[in-house]
C-alpha cells in the first residue's frame, strides 16, 4: 500500500510503501527523496478508517 507523508525536515511530500502482510504496527526508516535526511515512519492500522495512520519524525532529532 503506497502512502504519502510530509518530510519532517523540508516539508516536501514523499511516498512510502507499507506491506500490509507485516502487521498492524510497523516502523521503518526512509530517506527523504528531496533533502535525503532519514525519517522514522511509524505506521499503525486504524480500525475505524480501515487504513494506516503515519507518524513521521526526523531520525537524528528523535
Amino acid at each position: 500500500m503506497d502512502l504519502n507523508y510530509q518530510c519532517a525536515s523540508c516539508g516536501k511530500t514523499n511516498e512510502v510503501f507499507i506491506e500490509e502482510e507485516l502487521g498492524h504496527h510497523q516502523q521503518l526508516v526512509e530517506d527523504c527523496a528531496v533533502c535525503c535526511r532519514p525519517m522514522v515512519i511509524t505506521a499503525r492500522w486504524n480500525e475505524w478508517s480501515k487504513e494506516f495512520d503515519l507518524e513521521v519524525y526526523q531520525e537524528d532529532l528523535g
